[in-house]
């Protein structure tokens, strides 16, 4: 990768995370972003790296993987929905998509998905992308999220 492409993904990590740089929240997002956007072909690399990703076993209902974590914050919940998704095979997940999944666990949704999601960045769980279908905002979950949500929720 040359170095005005790897400047622009660090302009892009700058964007997507916001927040301000001497924040310890915004360092550790900051630098979750970039290593998802200097990843060219995540899966490509496993293969030639040999790294198997372990299969994540989901009960077949969100509402039942979310009551197992006993999930009693917003943050939390969307972290979850999110980790949910993704190891559903759905890459990325919308503002939409999200009030889609607290109407169908009949959970009251935030007022305020953005400030959530906000607040999700802040913490590393999350990382802002381009939704692949129509190219709106959307949002994944990163690996420190996956680890939060497989080791530490609902313990």
């Amino acid at each position: 990768m040359d170095r005005a492409k790897i400047q622009s993904k660090i302009q892009e990590a700058k964007e997507l995370v916001g927040g301000t740089p001497e924040d310890p929240f915004t360092q550790i997002a900051f630098r979750e972003v970039l290593r998802i956007l200097l990843q060219e072909h995540p899966v490509l690399l496993e293969e030639k790296s040999g790294l198997k990703t372990e299969a994540v076993l989901l009960p077949k209902q969100l509402s039942e993987f979310l009551a197992q974590k006993n999930i009693k914050s917003h943050v939390n919940r969307v972290v979850a929905i999110l980790y949910y998704h993704y190891h559903s095979g759905q890459e990325s997940t919308t503002i939409l998509e999200l009030q889609e999944a607290y109407s169908s666990i009949r959970v009251k949704a935030p007022h305020n998905f953005s400030d959530l999601l906000a607040r999700c960045i802040r913490k590393g769980y999350v990382v802002g992308v381009l939704s692949e279908e129509d190219g709106k905002k959307a949002w994944q979950i990163t690996p420190t999220g996956e680890k939060y949500v497989g080791e530490e929720l609902g313990r």
